[in-house]
This record gives structure tokens, sequence and C-alpha cells, in this order.
């Protein structure tokens, strides 16, 4: 069988609903005012990026610790995630001497 594809090219958008308490809307509000995102959807767009490349990297590390012998249980009860947000600053010009 063949699958069929759509008529329409480009992206699809997937109807995505988050319900945040009022501090965390007034971050994502905050992100969004400072012009590093088109727009909201921008933002979650590269939050969900984010949570894609975090969710590898978990996967590799349990591949890795299963590879050890370690079970399931030990390898989630090992696993303490940390969230680290930068910035790319553009490299200083050296001064000519």
């Amino acid at each position: 069988m063949r699958s069929h594809k759509s008529a329409k090219t480009g992206p699809r958008r997937i109807p995505l609903t988050i319900t945040l308490n009022p501090e965390n809307y007034a971050f994502i509000e905050s992100c969004v005012s400072l012009k590093e995102f088109d727009s909201v959807d921008k933002f979650f767009d590269a939050a969900l990026a984010f949570y894609s490349r975090h969710l590898l990297a978990l996967q590799a590390y349990a591949e890795q610790q299963s590879h050890k012998g370690y079970s399931r249980s030990e390898i989630l009860a090992s696993i303490e995630c940390e969230t680290l947000v930068t910035r790319t600053v553009a490299p200083r010009q050296q001064r000519r001497r």
C-alpha cells in the first residue's frame, strides 16, 4: 500500500494546549517582549525543540547505563535534570597593539 501525501506543502500545525499559572505566563510574556522571538508560537517552538533535544540526550544516557547492566528503575532513580539556558554572545575583536 502506498501512503497518500497531503496536498498541502510546508509545515502543518498541530493543536497544543498548555495551561500555565500566572507566574509562568508572565515569564513567557516577558521573554516574548524581549523581541528574541517573533511570537509566542516561535517561543514554544524553541521550547519544544529544546525539550526534544533533552529527551534524545536522556535516551542516550539510559541506553548507555543499560549496557552497563543497570535496570530501568536504577537508571530513572539516578537521573537529576537541570536546565541551563544560555545566550550566544558575539566574540570580542582582539585589540591591535
